[in-house]
C-alpha cells in the first residue's frame, strides 16, 4: 500500500483492503462517513478552505477534525483511485432548503462519479445529511439510506440529474448535477465562493455533522440534534464551553475555546 491508503484506511478503521467492485465503494463510502465528520467550521472562522491535497489529508487524517464536501469527497477521490476505481468529480447545486421564489442554486456541491460494472455511480463522502449509499446514474435508480429515508434518481431537464430524499410521507429534492467532469479551476472557484462568499451559508452558520449507523447527529448554530430513524432530539447548546466540550465528545473535533468563541454562535 501507499504511504497515503495506509494513513487512510487507518483513519477509517479499515484492516484490509476494500474490494475494487460494488461492495468495495460501498464499504470504502460507509466507513469513511462514519469515522470523518463533516466540518465547516473554517470557512465560518473566515480561514477559507485549503484544498491542496497534503493539506487536505493531514487535516482529515489527523482524528481531530473533519471537513466540507470538497475536503471530504476529495480525501474519498483519493482513496478509490489507491484502490484502482476511476473516479470523476462533478459539481452539484444543492436544492434543499430552497423556497419556490428563491434564485436557483449556486454550484457549491461536488459528487462523485464512479466508472463500475459499466455505469458511472454515485458516490458522495461529503453530504452534510443522512448516508446515501452508492447508486447508479441512471433514471430511476434507488438507494435505502441508513435513516430509512430511500433516495432517488430523476432526469431533470434543466438540471440534468435531481437526487430526491423521500423521508416520512415527503418527496424533497437534495442536489441537481450534470454529467461534466469538473475540472480543477471549476472546483477551485466554487469551493472559494462556498467558502468566504458572505452569501454562503457556512459562513452565516456554525454546521458539524456526522452519520450514525441509524441517522445523523448534527450541531446547528447554538442547537444540537440527534436524529435516529423518523425521530429527532434537540438540545440547545448553553455556551462557548459546551459547544467546545460537545464538538470533542460527540465528533472528536478538538478546538480551543477561542476559535469556538469565534465562531459566534452564541
Amino acid at each position: 500500500m501507499t504511504a497515503f491508503l495506509d494513513r487512510y484506511l487507518a483513519r477509517l478503521g479499515l484492516s484490509q483492503l476494500p474490494s475494487v467492485d460494488l461492495a468495495g465503494l460501498d464499504c470504502l463510502l460507509w466507513a469513511q462517513r462514519l469515522a470523518i465528520p463533516y466540518d465547516a467550521l473554517d470557512a465560518r472562522l473566515g480561514r477559507g478552505v485549503d484544498l491542496d491535497p497534503a493539506v487536505v489529508a493531514a487535516k482529515l487524517l489527523s482524528g481531530t477534525r473533519g471537513g466540507y464536501c470538497f475536503e471530504l469527497n476529495q480525501l474519498f477521490a483519493r482513496g478509490l483511485e489507491a484502490l484502482g476505481f476511476a473516479v470523476d468529480p462533478m459539481l452539484a447545486r444543492v436544492w434543499l432548503r430552497q423556497e419556490p421564489d428563491d434564485d436557483v442554486p449556486p454550484r457549491t456541491h461536488i459528487v462523485l462519479a464512479v466508472a463500475l460494472e459499466g455505469e458511472r455511480w454515485l458516490a458522495d463522502a461529503g453530504v452534510g445529511g443522512g448516508h446515501v449509499p452508492a447508486m447508479p446514474i441512471r433514471d430511476g435508480a434507488e438507494a435505502a439510506g441508513n435513516d430509512g429515508a430511500i433516495h432517488r434518481l430523476r432526469r431533470d431537464a434543466e438540471f440534468g440529474w435531481m437526487l430526491e430524499r423521500h423521508f416520512a410521507g415527503q418527496c424533497r429534492n437534495q442536489y441537481s448535477f450534470t454529467d461534466d467532469t469538473a475540472l480543477a479551476a471549476d472546483i477551485a472557484m466554487s469551493n472559494h465562493w462556498t467558502a468566504t462568499s458572505p452569501c454562503s451559508r457556512f459562513i452565516r452558520n456554525v454546521l458539524v455533522s456526522q452519520v450514525t449507523q441509524d441517522g445523523l447527529k448534527a450541531i446547528t448554530n447554538d442547537q444540537f440534534s440527534v436524529q435516529r430513524g423518523d425521530t429527532t432530539d434537540r438540545m440547545q447548546i448553553t455556551g462557548p464551553e459546551a459547544m467546545r466540550r460537545l464538538l470533542a465528545d460527540e465528533f472528536g473535533i478538538i478546538m480551543s475555546l477561542h476559535d469556538v468563541e469565534a465562531l459566534a454562535a452564541f
